[in-house]
């Protein structure tokens, strides 16, 4: 194929067998040629060229094709009596320039950093969050901020819109300020304004109307927050009450400990919250509680020792004994063989630590009751009422051990039993045995209900009753239908007297073969008893 003359007109053709493209000049055209790619042999025709499609001005529409000159600046002479002509304005270089990443890291960040402290504002401002004390100033002071930031941030990461951006940063900010006024949860300083000691600065209003000692102690103590929520509980009209318990000498690591067991056992709002003192010294606030000052002045017992008690300003003051906070190594607390075993388990239960105190359960329960059994079992059945307690089948289980004198044992969990099943909570068996082991017979009731929901669960446990459950088995045995008529027959086998034998006799009138069976053991073993 001859070399292209760079003044003829190339053409751009295809092999019609390959479908291989080249360039060949106009004067091969009509004559034969070859295939580099396939080497076959065709004529160039119009049949085997290329030819692109012609669109004509106006013909595509796109609002790119206006932003470029239709001739080059540069291309454009000078004409000696005449001036050029320009098909459009040059271009702004903002309109066509691509997003530099920069610009798109700046949007995000604004927009980023506005909803990050929009729910800080929200979320962070309850007692206790992260915001807790930040006054409403300061907190409209950090959102102002951060909406001129952000907006700032969007107008120079939207260049051709900034009068757009601005305005979206605009409401944005808005927004954003317009928080502080709707969530002022936690506003309050949590040192109440604090000055030397811990003391207050003289308040208005609060301070009028209380004696002088009583202002003094207020300003001593801060109960700044304790007013506020008492007013808020009268404003609502609610029946709850607000209590301040200053804890004194209280180690950081052991406030958290504190806060759960005060809410447990006083069934507290969770909004209850601390506020430092200084020197080791904490007020909490107890929120939403039904209990008296003295009520909860017995239950900060377990913390440390009452040091006084302030009916007029609703506080108690309590010196936290630390070291009760502090566990035994566990290498004593597990050698059942150590001479201290007992006693460092017996403390344990004592703690304000649940997790310590479902350990020492879940050790004694294995251990043969030697000392302290009265303590223990005392211990044992004080835990068991408490509603808080979530390991109750692991201290029947104990209690099944360490109870000495059936009677206390069984009835504590004979009334958990009850509330259980009034709650429709699942009831665990190591509380049955508890009652069984203890011969309790207001359980058979409870173990009725229970049995008939679960017959194969409940069938060993009521016949551990003995002759105490054949009254309401004989009561209920119409009813029994299938598996669970199967099983009163075996229970009544078990426990029945000579007031069973007529019932199982009619029964055995329309049974089957198996219940036939079932039905003849249980009345030879009801005759062998009544012949001993």
């Amino acid at each position: 194929m001859p070399t292209l003359n760079p003044e003829d007109k190339p053409l751009l053709i295809r092999c019609p067998s390959c479908g291989q493209r080249f360039q060949v000049s106009e004067d091969l055209l009509g004559r034969m040629v070859e295939c580099g790619g396939c080497e076959s042999r065709f004529r160039i025709s119009d049949g085997v060229i290329v030819r692109g499609r012609r669109f004509y001005p106006g013909e595509r529409k796109s609002s790119t094709l206006h932003r470029y000159q239709r001739l080059p600046l540069a291309a454009v002479k000078g004409v000696s009596g005449a001036s050029g002509s320009l098909y459009a304005n040059a271009p702004a270089s903002e309109s066509i320039e691509p997003f530099s990443p920069l610009r798109v890291i700046a949007g995000l960040a604004g927009t980023v950093a506005m909803v990050f402290v929009a729910l800080l504002l929200m979320f962070g401002a309850n007692r206790g969050a992260i915001l807790d004390g930040m006054t409403t100033q300061n907190r409209l002071v950090m959102a102002g901020f951060t909406g001129f930031l952000g907006i700032v941030l969007l107008v120079f990461a939207n260049p051709r819109a900034r009068l757009r951006a601005f305005g979206i940063g605009f409401l944005l900010c808005t927004g954003l300020v317009s928080l502080p006024f709707y969530f002022t949860t936690g506003s309050i300083p949590l040192t109440g304004g604090v000055v030397e000691n811990g003391a207050l600065p003289p308040e208005g209003d609060p301070t009028e109307t209380v004696a002088v000692n009583d202002s003094d102690l207020r300003r001593l103590i801060g109960t700044r927050p304790l007013e506020v929520e008492i007013s808020r509980l009268a404003d609502e009209g609610s029946e709850d009450k607000a209590v301040g318990i200053w804890f004194r000498n209280l180690r950081e690591s052991n406030r958290y400990l504190v806060r759960d067991y005060i809410l447990r056992t006083t069934q507290a709002d969770p909004q209850s919250h601390f506020y430092p003192r200084g020197d080791g010294d904490f007020l909490m606030v107890v929120t939403g509680i039904q209990q008296s000052l003295g009520e909860v002045a017995k239950i900060a017992t377990s913390l440390g020792s009452i040091e006084q008690i302030y009916p007029a300003i609703d506080v108690v003051e309590v010196r936290v004994n630390n070291e009760s906070f502090v566990s035994s190594p566990v290498d004593q607390l597990s050698d059942k063989l150590d001479p201290k075993f007992y006693d460092l388990n017996k403390r344990e239960l004592e703690s304000i630590d649940l997790d310590r105190v479902s350990s020492a359960v879940k050790r004694l329960a294995g251990v043969e009751p030697k000392i302290y059994r009265i303590d223990i079992a005392r211990q044992l059945i004080s835990l068991l009422g408490q509603e808080w307690v979530v390991f109750k089948a692991d201290i029947c289980k104990a209690l099944a051990v360490w109870s000495e004198n059936p009677g206390p044992a069984g009835e504590a969990a004979l009334s958990e039993v009850r509330k259980m099943r009034i709650k429709g909570k699942e009831v665990p068996t190591e509380m049955i045995a508890l009652i069984v082991k203890e011969k309790i017979p207001e359980v058979v009731p409870e173990l009725d209900h229970l049995w008939r929901s679960n017959p194969t669960r409940w069938e060993s446990f009521y016949g551990d009753m003995g002759p105490a459950a054949e009254a309401t088995l004989v009561r209920g045995f119409r009813e029994t239908r299938g598996s669970q008529r199967q099983s009163a027959v075996r229970l009544l086998g078990q426990v029945g007297g000579p007031d069973s034998l007529p019932l199982l006799q009619a029964a055995a009138e329309s049974a089957d073969a198996e219940m036939s069976v079932l039905i003849s053991n249980a009345i030879e073993s009801i005759r062998k008893r009544a012949e001993l």
